[in-house]
């Protein structure tokens, strides 16, 4: 179990992840600065002894963070839709590969065309995501597997959507355990060599 100092600490870190480009949580290994003199004297202590009691803290504030880089520690201890967040990101992490087997029917049949940027037209499978037609940690397993993200980034380089799933898919897929070779497989089988 986690003290709310730990809590703090691992806040701070994600939250630093999610939202500041120079700072990576697994180069750094979740570590800052912090003292327990700063964490003692905060006003909103409260907070992160609620999330300490959760049985999971470390991914309960992970998958708030995922869903919204912004969100505060307040809205993360006592908002309902923390606690579904959560849930949801679970479920997906508990059935991730039946839901990327799941999810691929909704790609077209030509895989290569689900990724390419016609007329400044966005990629069929970032359409899929920003429609909540395929999930998160679906269009990550997709990008991690073709490895678009130079093309897309050239092609879209001035697009502020692009560049925002593109900086969140870099932050989130050193988070996401998958088995690779079973993906890639559940791909092949799907759309072929």
């Amino acid at each position: 179990m986690m003290s709310a100092f730990e809590v703090y600490k691992e806040y701070v870190a994600l939250k630093n992840h999610f939202t500041k480009p120079s700072y990576n949580y697994h180069k750094y290994n979740g570590k800052s600065k912090l003292s327990f003199d700063s964490f003692d004297i905060r006003k909103d202590k409260l907070y992160f002894m609620k999330v300490a009691k959760h049985p999971d803290p470390r991914n309960y504030i992970l998958a708030n963070l995922v869903e919204n880089p912004k969100i505060w520690i307040k809205e993360i201890a006592f908002s309902p839709d923390a606690g579904t967040v959560y849930m949801d990101w679970s479920k997906r992490q508990q059935s991730l590969m039946y839901l990327f087997k799941e999810e691929l029917s909704k790609l077209n049949e030509n895989f290569d065309s689900n990724f390419k940027a016609e007329n400044n037209s966005h990629p069929y499978v970032i359409k899929l995501f920003i429609r909540k037609e395929i999930s998160f940690e679906t269009l990550v397993i997709l990008v991690d597997l073709v490895k678009c993200t130079s093309y897309w980034s050239k092609k879209f380089a001035y697009d502020p959507t692009i560049d925002e799933i593109l900086n969140k898919i870099n932050k989130y897929r050193p988070f996401l355990e998958y088995d690779r070779e079973k993906a890639k497989n559940i791909v092949l089988d799907k759309f072929g060599e």
